[in-house]
């Protein structure tokens, strides 16, 4: 992995505080969880069960991955309030869009972590919902996923970084993946459906490939992304150098 001195100066400037540390960390690992919570929901979809692998056992890692998972997302989302280096109050977690540092990116986080708390509450009280009810709450809550990922590589000072867009393209792989199989267990039963939902995957991956070539990469995405201008000031040095992150 080579990284640019301006790519190195931005990270550097970025991350001074231990605590912006652990916000880029728990951010990371919240992702990764989600990621599996995700995945072995869509098993649990298809009934997925193995003579060594019972279903209870997808069920019970996936209502306990899904817990750990906000656990690290609230981790992520005190340590942004606390660290001093970019002002997010508290209230940006959770109203979106209304933060003045990258407030698009920052808004999706703040949606993600919204739908993640209707995840885990509809899995906590499947038993008290009607399976209908809950199956709409709860399907519609994992759009918290792809709403997470992008905003990780939105409002992420490590998005450049190899290994950090390694293991973000992983958990989008296999997230893809699982889907396709399930979309085509299902065709017989419904094959135009199942055959829209693959075109849509296919495609949502080639745009956001695209737009992460010409967004996060590309140079000058910090301003572009609305980082307040006194952060940029801080980060004069980077700037000068060519790599406005």
């Amino acid at each position: 992995m080579t990284i640019s001195a301006g790519h190195a100066a931005a990270i550097v400037v970025t991350s001074s505080t231990p605590l912006w540390y652990a916000t880029r960390a728990t951010g990371l690992v919240a992702l990764v969880l989600l990621t599996l919570s995700m995945a072995l929901g869509l098993l649990s979809s298809v009934r997925f069960a193995r003579p060594t692998w019972p279903r209870f056992v997808t069920l019970g890692l996936h209502r306990n991955v899904s817990l750990l998972a906000l656990a690290f997302t609230v981790a992520h989302i005190l340590t942004s309030v606390l660290d001093g280096f970019v002002n997010i109050p508290i209230q940006d977690a959770v109203i979106p869009f209304i933060s003045s540092y990258r407030p698009l990116w920052t808004g999706l986080g703040a949606i993600a972590f919204d739908l993640m708390i209707a995840l885990v509450v509809t899995s906590l009280l499947r038993t008290r919902m009607s399976y209908r009810s809950w199956q709409v709450v709860h399907w519609a809550a994992y759009l918290c996923w792809p709403v997470a990922v992008v905003h990780g590589l939105g409002t992420g000072t490590d998005t450049p970084v190899g290994w950090v867009l390694l293991l973000t393209g992983a958990c989008v792989a296999a997230i893809a993946v699982l889907t396709l199989w399930r979309l085509i267990r299902g065709w017989s039963a419904r094959p135009v459906a199942a055959t829209v939902g693959a075109v849509a995957v296919v495609a949502l991956i080639v745009a956001g490939g695209a737009w992460l070539r010409a967004g996060p990469l590309a140079p000058g995405w910090a301003r572009r992304a609305g980082t307040p201008p006194t952060v940029q000031t801080h980060a004069g040095a980077a700037r000068a150098s060519g790599a406005d992150r």
